[in-house]
């Protein structure tokens, strides 16, 4: 009977699970909204329904499972604790659940981590053993990979690139800090900033984009600022003015071969790079930043469900050792 692994990338708004063979070829693969509001139990039932579907159809064996989900979380204990965006999921036990389920071993990770591992091993990081990996999307994560393994640190703390300071004393971040690279450069927050100067009377084609000034995006902002407006050209000229800030930190504390981009702002592609690479020209003065790749993650959305199956794959080669 064919052995297989399973990966679990759970977000707020949807749930990827894929089943692949012992190395790691998938072998199939679904996404379904998150429905937060079901709770953490209904979800992971889904869940579960899901990789048990997958086995079923494929005739395998189950050995490990990998998961990627947002933080925080105790790796140690297998638990989540208290995601923003997974409410109710608190000291919830998945690694727990799933090896009562399936009695196989369960790695957990954050979502960042395990995404940042599918770029290194399958993406954009393949080239390269220490990297950095930062998701843009509704908030901004990352993942440090050095000498080829994740950094963890201190409460599994390593990665939180969404709170360096780039702007002291500047707006409110989630986290309670102020000018946090989130609180200006995440998707939810390019949108923000372009909502607050719109309902102050400035205009834009913005306003033309969409039917009501609620429904504006970071994608909203970027269509604009290519089309040349004034507003939002201004917004993303900011944005990529505090991205180069955060990121200017980080190249001169770890000196990474690689800055890789993920997340849904990053698709804005060499609209995002070009112009980031070229402050980052003006900022790095320390080290030779032509020896540091600046690239867009070439899995996309994919990125955490590969890293799930790395950490499964990990896992299986851990108990067999």
């Amino acid at each position: 009977m064919q052995k297989a692994i399973a990966g679990i990338d759970i977000g707020g708004t949807k749930i990827a699970v894929a089943l692949a063979d012992s190395e790691g070829r998938m072998l199939s693969h679904l996404r379904f909204p998150t429905q937060v509001e079901l709770g953490a139990h209904r979800i992971l039932d889904n869940t579960i329904t899901a990789i048990e579907r997958m086995i079923q159809e494929s005739g395998a064996k189950l050995i490990a499972i990998g998961v990627g989900c947002g933080g925080p979380m105790n790796r140690q204990r297998g638990v989540i604790l208290s995601p923003t965006n997974l409410p109710g999921w608190d000291e919830f036990p998945i690694v727990e659940m799933l090896n009562r389920r399936f009695d196989v071993p369960v790695s957990l990770d954050n979502d960042a981590n395990a995404a940042a591992l599918g770029e290194y091993e399958c993406g954009a990081g393949r080239a390269f053993d220490n990297l950095v990996y930062i998701t843009i999307s509704t908030g901004i994560g990352g993942g440090v990979i050095l000498g080829g393994e994740i950094v963890h640190g201190v409460g599994d703390g390593t990665g939180e690139i969404g709170h360096i300071t780039v702007q002291p004393d500047g707006v409110p971040c989630a986290c309670g800090s102020r000018g946090c690279l989130e609180a200006l450069c995440s998707g939810t927050n390019i949108a923000r900033r372009a909502k607050e100067r719109l309902s102050n009377g400035e205009q834009s084609s913005m306003r033309t984009m969409v039917t009501d000034l609620s429904d504006v995006t970071a994608h909203t902002v970027t269509d604009a600022a290519r089309d040349g407006d004034a507003l939002a050209r201004e917004i993303w000229d900011d944005t990529i003015r505090f991205l180069a800030i955060g990121i200017n930190n980080i190249i001169v504390t770890l000196a990474p071969e690689a800055i890789i981009l993920g997340g849904g702002v990053s698709t804005a592609g060499e609209q995002l790079l070009a112009p980031l690479r070229r402050q980052l020209e003006a900022r790095v003065k320390i080290m030779p930043l032509e020896n540091i790749r600046i690239v867009q993650a070439a899995l996309g959305g994919e990125s955490g469900i590969y890293g799930a199956l790395i950490l499964a794959r990990r896992a299986a080669a851990s108990r067999e050792a």
